[in-house]
């Protein structure tokens, strides 16, 4: 089974149901009803499902889409990206992958 890592500040959003999708840079292996083991830090919290794989260029998010990332505004997702990832341009392709949080441990 794959994993999909979070830093460990994220552990009780995902819990809670606050964070259901995240933003990787790239173009990134995961498929519609793939199960999928989260780990946040050195954690592993459970295992989620995964509903939705979406190949979104940064310009394209949408406010929908900064709210199943947990966040209140782009600029404030967009600053919590370029520390993981740096600086990055607009046009700049990220996979969205929207999921929920089915198995706690």
């Amino acid at each position: 089974m794959k994993y999909l890592n979070f830093s460990a500040d994220f552990m009780e959003k995902i819990k809670r149901g606050e964070k259901k999708a995240t933003l990787r840079l790239g173009i990134k292996n995961y498929k519609p009803g793939e199960k999928v083991i989260v780990r946040c830090g050195e954690y592993e919290i459970g295992v989620a499902k995964i509903y939705e794989v979406n190949i979104k260029r940064f310009r394209e998010i949408d406010e929908i889409d900064v709210l199943l990332d947990g966040y209140g505004s782009k600029e404030e997702l967009k600053r919590a990206l370029e520390k993981f990832y740096g600086k990055f341009a607009e046009d700049d392709i990220f996979t969205q992958i929207v999921f929920d949080l089915c198995e706690i441990k």
